[in-house]
């Protein structure tokens, strides 16, 4: 099914085609991961770790080396289908991954601790995860010990054949902090070297 709008499509597309006819001929076919942020601040330090270069910036940020594709689709689950609808529309890689920071139901658990939300077996530990519309309040009931708003719609847009990977980085503890895009940037950076093997 396909979420992003008609007119949509169509702009991006147009421009991104314009501007990296070069590109996608050459590499297109050739990209082996497709990495989605939710936020430029998460977006940030993958961009310089794998020397990414800007494709696009209308409507959704892209990023891209040989074998490696970033885009930033923007909160929520309605920017998350549309920018993967999208993507997948332009690339065929054989991995997509989703890193961003959650919420932590846990209060034991520590700021910075990375988690895998689809796979019990790699060296990252796993923890559930549940993807709110609208964020959760304050003192909230949540079952899962993750919360975001984007790994469901991630999961619902990558295609069947395509490995899949979410990745999060705890944030806060669903209090009313909010963190900065400064520590959204250092709390993936300190990250990547954990995640970023299964990007390669």
């Amino acid at each position: 099914m396909i979420y992003v709008t008609f007119k949509a499509a169509n702009e991006f597309l147009r421009y991104f085609i314009v501007e990296n006819i070069f590109f996608l001929y050459n590499h297109a076919m050739k990209i082996k991961t497709l990495i989605h942020t939710a936020l430029v601040a998460e977006a940030k330090p993958i961009i310089g770790f794998f020397a990414l270069t800007c494709k696009s910036r209308i409507p959704f940020n892209i990023y891209a080396n040989d074998d490696i594709v970033l885009i930033v689709s923007g909160i929520g689950e309605k920017k998350t289908k549309e920018a993967l609808s999208l993507a997948f529309t332009l690339f065929k890689p054989c991995v997509a991954i989703n890193i961003g920071i959650a919420g932590c139901s846990n209060k034991n658990i520590k700021i910075g601790s990375l988690f895998c939300a689809t796979h019990k077996n790699l060296s990252i530990p796993y923890a559930s995860l549940t993807s709110y519309k609208n964020g959760v309040n304050c003192g909230e009931n949540v079952d899962s010990c993750l919360v975001d708003e984007e790994g469901e719609a991630f999961l619902d847009s990558v295609p069947a054949c395509v490995k899949r990977y979410i990745f999060k980085v705890v944030s806060d503890h669903l209090d009313i902090s909010i963190p900065t895009k400064a520590q959204v940037n250092s709390l993936i950076q300190k990250t990547l070297p954990l995640w970023s093997v299964y990007a390669r």
